[in-house]
């Protein structure tokens, strides 16, 4: 398999696992939400540079689909982003070749 194919078969694999992940915590969030489990309700505060998200006495549910929602969001944004990989492995490649190509010293540094 070429270098070039198994980094996109790796890539959108770990996409896909990661968007599923995040279905299955919204999942799992609606579940104990619809099954009224609320246990000791928690407290979130979050505060990132002007905005502020702030729960007071939210379910465990909450916490799952909220956790889900951000996986989710993040994977999205970041998408899917295949050239900086393989301008990696060809660099790497390059250096390799440089490093082999050039003379060794006559005497042993010890």
């Amino acid at each position: 398999m070429e270098t070039e194919t198994s980094i996109i078969i790796s890539l959108t694999t770990y996409k896909l696992i990661s968007l599923l992940v995040g279905l299955m915590s919204i999942y799992l969030g609606y579940k104990l939400f619809a099954k009224g489990i609320w246990g000791q309700a928690g407290d979130l505060d979050i505060k990132f540079k002007d905005n502020q998200l702030i729960l007071k006495k939210a379910a465990p549910g909450t916490f799952f689909a909220l956790f889900g929602a951000i996986i989710i969001s993040v994977t999205i944004w970041k998408g899917l982003d295949f050239t900086k990989y393989a301008d990696s492995n060809t660099n790497k490649n390059t250096e390799i070749e440089q490093l082999d190509s050039q003379d060794l010293p006559d005497e042993s540094p010890i």
